[in-house]
């Protein structure tokens, strides 16, 4: 089973949950089940997964997360053939349970955005606003490792790569026009909220 252009959210979160073997989905199953080159279906995932409670709210996982959709996200920058990820980010994994707990939650949030996605403003989904979007998620995945230390913040980076995963999966450019117009507001929450002593002190 795959994402399609169909109900995008619900799709991608109901492939992921399908596709767990004994209890657990780890990030090298979630790129062998969406194809190491779909960019749309991946970063829409990991976008919820940061975003979606309680699974967001797990310590480090935005990190790792975040981790992983750069090294996706400048992997297809730079055209790569095939998508490498070191063995202990791929073999990361969730528990099929919270995903599906998160799923309870929100599915008819999920209903309500996959109803308003059409296929629109085809020339903001097209070979150059992809490279674009791939430039600003990997910024919006290094500013989830700052985001962590101000609670709930790295849903904002969540929200707009999110927003990408679904402009490119439903080829619907105003949703990729909102994730750029996210990506501001997250730059914004970054610069305004993070505690920039303390990152200074990681160094």
């Amino acid at each position: 089973m795959t994402a399609s252009q169909s109900d995008p959210l619900e799709n991608v979160l109901e492939t992921a949950i399908e596709e767990g073997d004994d209890g657990d989905v780890s990030i090298g199953d979630l790129l062998d089940m969406f194809g190491q080159r779909s960019f749309g279906p991946i970063i829409t995932l990991l976008g919820l997964l940061v975003v979606l409670p309680p699974i967001g709210g797990i310590p480090g996982l935005p990190a790792i997360v975040g981790l992983v959709i750069l090294l996706f996200s400048l992997q297809i920058l730079f055209g790569a053939k095939h998508i490498w990820m070191p063995s202990f980010v791929q073999d990361r994994s969730i528990e099929t349970e919270k995903l599906e707990q998160a799923e309870d939650r929100v599915k008819p949030w999920l209903k309500r955005v996959d109803r308003m996605i059409t296929e629109r403003l085809s020339w903001a989904t097209g070979t150059t606003a992809t490279y674009l979007a791939a430039i600003a998620v990997s910024v919006l995945a290094i500013l989830m490792i700052p985001l962590e230390l101000v609670p709930f913040a790295v849903a904002a980076p969540g929200i707009a790569i999110t927003l990408f995963g679904l402009g490119l999966v439903a080829r619907d450019g105003a949703v990729m026009l909102a994730g750029f117009a996210a990506t501001t507001a997250a730059l914004t929450i970054t610069l305004l909220f993070v505690p920039w002593d303390k990152v200074a002190g990681w160094f």
